[in-house]
């Protein structure tokens, strides 16, 4: 219980969370150096004077009511103004009370002066650097007290000879009770050094706890920040997906508006060259078909069905053998050729300004249900992504998908007008077959008339020969 009264005591004011910290830091070492005033100074030397000097027991009366009003200033939040009173008013008093007991031609109790002298520690105990104005403030004010005692003896003059104030006088200079008091002024001057000592402390604590904060702060932001980066980082590939997704898909369904188209195979295949050199922002691209309609002694051969450069059509005569040159080896082998290091006599982009070699060529087979149908040159002065290729690769399946149809689609048409020319020849030989049905008809005909015509004239010349005889 006495323990927690103390506690309070030593506390008061502490509570008060709106205050900085360094008004916090120094509520409670105000408190204690109060109390340390009170029962070290104060009572000790109320005491004294009552017993040697009862006309100036007002004067440590007057420092015990300063300090303890302190305290109760400071439970009422009056922090920063009531730290004044303690810091100053204790060297005053210490002073007029050796301004007393000194005659005028006296030189100063030199344990009072010790003691006055030991409270000049107490503005620095309950001032923070940060308050320089009320520090030093505090601080000349109690220096001047210390040099104005020669005006203040001057001022404040008391009968020393009256009961036994000069045995006092003469025991607080070499008495016991100066050794006391000497002792008691080392003790507030021990006191005051012990509560800077502990303000030091509790400021390095709160630093090294503001220190560790700022760095687990520091450590917090560069976790949030490089969470940050790898959400950007993942958002941004996510967007670029998506572009990209986006991308392939635009292309895809404008092939497909143009695979949907009624025009003939070669414009066709012109327009999805042209489609895809751009759509890639290429500069140069071949497409070539696989023949499979030749003699069967020839064989397969890829020819060129499509020529692109620089937006100008060149129409190139060019065939290829499974395996010949690079678009041969790509049918054979049915999987992408890219080359980054093109050689110089492979291939050329041409344009107004000249030929140069290009940076990057593709080959694309372009297959479906693993059957190679054709085959896609492209060649440019940049690198193609890898996005790109595999967008190539499903345009490569609908290109085939209308190659193989297409295909099928004119052999079919090939066979109906091989049907219909039979048909017609069919029936050219029906209507001759006819006709010569019709001409031996009449021939027959012709024939039993001239019959009958024969057979009536035998008859007839029977019958003359009949009447002959």
């Amino acid at each position: 219980m006495r323990t927690g009264i103390i506690a309070s005591i030593l506390n008061a004011g502490a509570n008060e969370e709106e205050l900085p910290a360094y008004l916090l830091r120094r509520i409670r070492p105000t408190n204690i150096t109060a109390l340390s005033l009170v029962f070290a100074i104060a009572i000790p030397f109320v005491i004294f004077s009552i017993i040697y000097v009862p006309s100036l027991v007002y004067i440590p009366l007057a420092g015990m009511v300063t300090c303890l009003g302190v305290i109760v200033a400071n439970s009422f939040g009056y922090v920063k103004y009531a730290r004044l009173f303690v810091a100053v008013l204790p060297v005053w008093e210490a002073t007029a009370y050796n301004a007393f007991l000194c005659g005028p031609a006296d030189e100063p109790i030199g344990s009072l002066l010790l003691v006055a002298v030991s409270f000049i520690l107490v503005p620095f105990v309950v001032f923070d650097v940060k308050e320089r104005f009320l520090l030093i403030g505090a601080a000349i004010l109690c220096i001047l007290a210390i040099v104005c005692f020669p005006v203040l003896k001057s001022w404040l003059v008391m009968d020393l000879e009256k009961n036994n104030v000069k045995e006092y006088v003469m025991l607080l200079k070499n008495g016991w009770l100066s050794h006391m008091t000497t002792y008691l002024a080392i003790i507030v001057s021990i006191a005051a050094v012990l509560g800077l000592s502990f303000i030091n402390k509790k400021a390095e604590e709160e630093s090294d706890i503001m220190r560790q904060e700022a760095i687990q702060q520091k450590e917090h932001l560069q976790r949030e920040k490089i969470q940050r980066d790898e959400d950007l980082i993942k958002l941004k590939e996510a967007k670029s997906v998506e572009q990209r997704r986006q991308w392939t898909a635009e292309g895809i369904a404008h092939l497909s508006d143009i695979l949907r188209g009624t025009i003939e195979e070669k414009e066709m295949f012109d327009q999805i060259l042209a489609m895809v050199v751009k759509y890639l922002q290429a500069n140069q691209g071949g497409l070539y078909v696989v023949n499979r309609d030749r003699e069967e002694h020839e064989g397969e051969a890829i020819e060129l069905a499509a020529c692109y450069a620089y937006s100008r059509k060149k129409y190139l005569e060019q065939s290829f053998l499974p395996g010949q040159g690079i678009v041969g080896q790509t049918y054979l082998e049915g999987v992408p050729f890219y080359m980054t290091d093109v050689p110089a006599d492979y291939v050329k982009i041409t344009s107004g300004l000249g030929e140069a070699t290009p940076t990057s060529l593709l080959v694309m087979p372009l297959k479906i249900n693993e059957i190679v149908e054709g085959i896609l040159e492209i060649a440019s002065f940049k690198k193609f992504e890898q996005y790109e290729i595999e967008f190539i690769q499903k345009l490569g399946e609908n290109i085939a998908s209308y190659i193989q149809s297409n295909r099928v689609n004119v052999r079919t048409r090939h066979l109906l007008e091989q049907a219909q020319q039979q048909a017609e020849e069919l029936k050219a030989q029906e209507e001759e077959m006819r006709q010569n049905m019709e001409e031996l008809a009449a021939t027959q005909e012709e024939m039993q008339r001239k019959e009958q015509e024969y057979q009536r004239k035998i008859h007839e010349l029977e019958l003359r020969w009949v009447d002959k005889e």
